[in-house]
Formats: structure tokens, sequence, C-alpha cells
């Protein structure tokens, strides 16, 4: 059975056992210390380009994570007082990805070992060859790329934000809870694309759905290709679907989706129920604070999942250092990648994989005024922790960093 992480209690209990502690202390005060953490970000990062129609027409927006950062450091305020440390945040912009690692590693020299990592999956590889077997933890805040799990495989990362698999794995899993076996995808052109319906395929397979068609779509409205761009022509298959999935990065011709299959059936993927791993409509477990805090720290802008975990990765690091009672890097390091335990304010308890230090974590299905699940979706059962089976588990993943 999976322990439920509620709320801040049990850091406010350790912080007023620690407070009673500091106030019984008559010994000299020392230095306090003080715990660095960088974010690390590069300019025009084409991930946060507005998705746009036409020019008039923005689809949607993104923001940089680092406004989750700052929160997390706001929330380390009390706990701060307390351990006697302070926790500072600096934000590091490189013009390009080739600038990422000498900027890091001028931070590192000046004593920052932690860093949040909100960079495209591209930058990661020549980054992880510079930190090899270096004193940091580098957080991934804002990548789903498995293979950044898979192959980079690198110990100096951990992956907060959940992976492409992870996500899937939660969507298929409320697919199947609802009986809905036979599946339609329809594809986009691009690689984004490409990697997301394989991901989907992926996980139909690991939990019995069937998909009985995978139909690729050209975006635009050329009349000449309505058979490639229509999604009432494209849905017209001669075998029944329960659910059609649309993977399509550009969201163009997933906007059109919606009510115009040739069938009335309900639509997953890039639009209507998406797996997430945050949402601003998310009412348990705490989240209604962390929303109101977060909406009143930017001036109303809902909290996206790179935000969350931008938020829960400073979460982790200040924990680390009230469990350990030191801003001791090494100790902290310890208690991240061991038994350490973190309220992400999802429900169950989250912990980082050994095998390849994904953070364990419920996946979110969320339509867009509403959460309408989250997974792991009872029913779905795992040996030692249901959150695996959302992602690699520890046979299957060609990552072994414990071993």
């Amino acid at each position: 059975m999976i322990s439920l992480a509620r709320g801040p209690s049990v850091l406010l209990i350790l912080a007023a056992a620690l407070a009673t502690a500091a106030a019984q202390d008559t010994s000299p005060a020392s230095p306090r210390p003080r715990v660095k953490i960088g974010f690390v970000e590069i300019e025009n990062d084409p991930r946060y380009e507005p998705i746009r129609a036409y020019e008039r027409i923005t689809l949607k927006t993104h923001e940089h994570p680092y406004a989750g950062a700052e929160l997390g450091v706001d929330d380390a305020t009390a706990l701060a007082r307390v351990l006697r440390a302070d926790f500072a945040l600096e934000r590091i912009t490189a013009k390009s990805s080739a600038d990422v690692a000498p900027a890091m590693l001028g931070a590192l020299d000046a004593g920052t070992h932690f860093f949040l990592i909100d960079l495209p999956a591209e930058a990661f590889k020549s980054l992880a060859a510079t930190l090899h077997g270096r004193d940091v933890i580098n957080f991934n805040v804002s990548e789903p790329d498995d293979a950044l799990r898979r192959d980079l495989c690198a110990a100096e990362f951990v992956h907060v934000y959940p992976s492409r698999a992870q996500l899937m794995d939660g969507l298929v899993q409320y697919i199947v809870s609802r009986k809905w076996r036979d599946l339609l995808v329809l594809q986009g052109p691009s690689p984004a694309d490409a990697a997301a319906a394989t991901v989907f395929e992926h996980s139909a397979q690991k939990f019995g759905a069937r998909i009985v068609a995978d139909q690729h779509f050209k975006p635009g409205a050329d009349p000449r290709e309505r058979e490639q761009n229509d999604p009432t022509l494209l849905s017209a298959i001669n075998r029944d679907f329960d659910v059609a999935f649309v993977a399509d990065d550009t969201f163009d011709f997933a906007r059109t989706v919606p009510y115009r299959l040739a069938r009335p059936r309900p639509v997953v993927g890039s639009i209507d129920l998406e797996p997430v791993a945050w949402h601003w409509t998310w009412e348990r477990n705490g989240a209604p604070q962390v929303n109101s805090r977060f909406d009143k720290k930017t001036g109303g802008r809902h909290m996206e999942g790179a935000d969350w975990a931008a938020w829960l990765a400073v979460k982790m690091i200040v924990q680390s250092a009230l469990r350990t009672s030191s801003a001791d890097f090494a100790k902290q390091r310890t208690f991240i990648l061991g038994d350490g335990t973190f309220d992400g304010d999802k429900g169950l308890a989250m912990s980082v994989r050994p095998w390849d230090h994904q953070v364990r974590q419920a996946i979110l299905l969320a339509a867009p005024y509403e959460v309408v699940a989250a997974a792991p979706v009872e029913g779905f059962l795992h040996r030692t922790d249901e959150l695996d089976t959302l992602g690699d588990d520890e046979p299957e993943s060609p990552c072994h960093l414990n071993r």
C-alpha cells in the first residue's frame, strides 16, 4: 500500500521540532549556510514560441517555468529560518545550447550544486558529458523525451517532469478502465507527432488495447487534399473504434477533430482529454493552495506542468536539507536519490526511481476545465509501487544507474 502525502503537515511537524531545538540551543551563532539553486534556460527556446493558426489567432502559449521555481523558494522561507539556512535562486540564461555548459561550470565553481534544467532535449547530451562525475544534481523540469531516461541515462540528472511514457501510460490506463479497447490514431507529420504516436501505441499494447487504424493527416485546408486533412474522412474507416487519439504538436489539426469524427466518439491526446503533470483545476491534496499561490505570484497565470516541476524540484532541495538537518550537498544528494519521499500535492508520495532517476508521480487526465481522473487508475497493480505502472519499470528499462 502506498502512503498518501497530504499537504505540508509532515514538513510543519519537522519544522516545529527543529524550531524547538533551535530555541534551546545557546551555543554561539555560526554563519548561515547558503544553498544556491540555478535555473538554466536558453534565449529563444522554440518550445515557448506561441502556437498560431494564423497571425491573428494564437492557439496556445507557454511560459518559462521560472515562476514555479520562485514559488518554491517563497514557500521555503519559514523552513529556511528554522534551518538557519538561506536558499538563493539564480536565473542563468544562455544565448545558445553551446553556451549552457560553460555558464553552469562557472556557477558550480561559485558554489551552486543544484540546477533546474529548462532546456530542449538536444541540449542534454553535451551537458551530461561536461558534468559527468561532478557534484551536481540537474533537475529536468520541462522535457518529457524518453531518450533522456533511457539512452542518456546520466547519474547527474533527476527527471522531475514526467516522461512521455508515464504520460501515455496514464492516459491509456484511463481509456482501458472505461472499457474503450479499440483505438483510432490520427498522427501528424512532425517528429514530435511520430514520437507521441509510437509511445501511445506501446502503452496500448502494454495495457491490452488495440490500434484499429493509424491514419496520417496532412495539416492545412486544401480541398484537393481533403482525404488527408478532413477528420470526418480520416475517421470513416471500416472498423469501429471507441476513442480517437490525436498526435498533433502544432495543434492546428487537433482543434478541428472534436465533433467532426465520422462516429460520435471521445477524443484524447493533443486535445480534449490530455495527460499532464499538473492542471490549474486540480482540487485535491493541497493543490488549490498551490494553484492560488502561483496565481497570485504571476498575476493570474495558470500553473502548468513545467511550473509545477520547477516548484517541486525546489521543494525536494529544501526538504532534503530539512530531513538531513544539513546544507551539505553530499547528504542532500543521498537523501534525494535514496529513500527520500516528497509531497507533490498529487496524492501518492513521490520518490526518485533508482534505475533511471525519474520521479515517480501520478499523472492527471485533464479536460480543458476539469481534471477528469488521475493515474495510476484503480485496478492497475504493481508488486512494489503502483506508481511504477506508469513509465519504464526497472525490468524493462535500458538504464540501470543503480547497478
